[in-house]
């Protein structure tokens, strides 16, 4: 009696073992949140040809696919337009059919999709 004891307890640990090694080696789930959206508007603080002109996204949440997955926020906009403050009280307004680009945060508030730290994939995010 003693030795199936023995046995079933040394199957036992070894089955935990294994279980135990199988849990702790699993890559992590990388979360990811791919949304479409018919327009955007967008507001860069930066003069023009010194930073990103979509760093920011905001639509109406009624035109987007959203569903938050987690990071990283891959948004295509059919039509999303940016106002770039150019400095002294100057404006710029531009219009981009088809932007595809990832962001950092999004969440929605109010009625709106709102995303922020966007770039174009593939590219630096410092720009």
């Amino acid at each position: 009696m003693r030795n199936r004891s023995l046995r079933i307890l040394t199957t036992g640990a070894a089955l935990a073992a294994a279980t135990s090694a199988i849990v702790t080696t699993a890559p992590p789930a990388q979360a990811a949140t791919t949304t479409h959206c018919s327009t955007s508007t967008s507001f860069a603080l930066l003069p023009t040809g010194q930073g990103y002109l979509f760093p920011n996204l905001r639509a109406p949440a009624a035109g987007c696919d959203f569903v938050d997955n987690g990071a990283p926020y891959h948004f295509t906009v059919d039509t999303a337009t940016t106002t770039v403050f150019t400095g002294g009280g100057q404006t710029q307004s531009y219009t981009v059919k088809n932007l595809r680009t990832e962001c950092t945060h999004a969440g929605t508030s109010n009625g709106y999709v709102s995303a922020y730290g966007c770039h174009v994939p593939g590219t630096s995010r410092e720009r």
